[in-house]
């Protein structure tokens, strides 16, 4: 057997070509790299690549979980802070954590949804990252479809974020930190109204005031009505005319 001393090399070993495997596979897809560019790459033989791992596909698969978890750790929520500073703490954490871990993100970011292994491996952490969202929130409606679905919608909105942040960086973290914040408010606010089950705080439904898309639409009757029933300057199409 193994003594601990040689069993913690060994994971830091297997933990540092999985770091390597995430750098990699960030760049290319592991169809197109042969397992002698990956041993290189690596900085190993190929012969002990294949004593850590079943093969090119088994690392491929390895690294993506290494990816995952690398991004669990820099954004593990600290459940001593109140809910909504969980959740600007987490956001933050997780775009400052964007150049240090710059890898995992487009690694995950680019997974194809037709394969199966790895789609589950991302999907899992989808869920997982669901149920923190739902947690955190108080009465987000435990075991609700709705506010589960509204969760999985914003992760989505955190996805297409990140890959932005990564292409662009024309616009500042905290500025994504701050939309998505209250696109997850305003997200479970029109989701309780639809579904009484759901619970939010008081404060918070009068802090948001009513559903947006009926006050959009207050406002453009009031100004038809202004204008004598003219054309409104407001020219936004009637929620119950189905020709516009």
């Amino acid at each position: 057997m193994a003594s601990p001393r040689t069993r913690m090399a060994i994971d830091v070993r297997r933990e540092q070509l999985l770091d390597a495997g995430v750098a990699l596979f960030a760049q290319r897809s592991w169809e197109e790299v042969s397992i002698d560019e990956i041993a290189a790459a690596c900085g190993v033989s190929r012969g002990l690549l294949y004593h850590y791992f079943a093969g090119k596909r088994g690392f491929y698969v390895a690294s993506v979980e290494r990816a995952v978890q690398r991004l669990h750790e820099t954004i593990e929520p600290d459940l001593a802070l109140p809910p909504t500073e969980q959740l600007l703490t987490g956001l933050r954490r997780h775009f400052g954590g964007i150049e240090q871990h710059a890898d995992a993100h487009t690694l995950l970011l680019g997974v194809a949804a037709s394969d199966e292994d790895v789609a589950a491996i991302v999907a899992r952490d989808r869920e997982a990252f669901a149920e923190r969202v739902l947690a955190g929130m108080p009465g987000a409606g435990g075991g609700s479809p709705l506010a589960r679905a509204a969760a999985r919608a914003w992760i989505g909105a955190v996805e297409a974020a990140t890959r932005e942040f990564i292409d662009r960086r024309d616009v500042t973290a905290e500025q994504l930190v701050a939309l998505l914040a209250e696109a997850l408010v305003a997200a479970l606010l029109a989701a309780s109204r639809l579904d009484p089950s759901i619970e939010v705080p008081a404060a918070v439904v009068a802090a948001a005031g009513g559903g947006i898309v009926d006050a959009i639409e207050a406002a453009r009757q009031a100004e038809i009505q202004r204008v004598g029933g003219g054309a409104s300057g407001v020219d936004l199409p009637s929620r119950t005319d189905p020709d516009r």
